[in-house]
């Protein structure tokens, strides 16, 4: 048993350069992967948020012309029936 414990593996110094150096490019590949594709979609989420923002502001901007033209309306139609009736009285 004590020559299998002996037993030793070597690779030549080239090899093991030729691993690491790809191990590493290919870590680095796929971070700057990650990195591209973090930064795509924070730019999506941006611009999702800045246009639900003002679709918002919109929004409230058609509710306020709403309120203020159905109160229009209200009042013209009651001119209008005050004219209505003048006319007949």
């Amino acid at each position: 048993m004590d020559a299998m414990d002996k037993r030793s593996y070597s690779t030549p110094r080239w090899v093991q350069v030729w691993f690491l150096r790809r191990s590493r490019d290919n870590w680095k590949r796929k971070s700057k992967e990650l990195r591209t594709k973090a930064k795509r979609l924070q730019n999506c989420v941006n611009d999702v948020t800045r246009s639900r923002e003002k679709w918002r502001e919109q929004t409230k901007q058609t509710d306020q012309r709403v309120k203020e033209l159905e109160a229009e309306n209200a009042a013209l139609r009651e001119q209008a029936a005050l004219k209505k009736d003048g006319r007949r009285g």
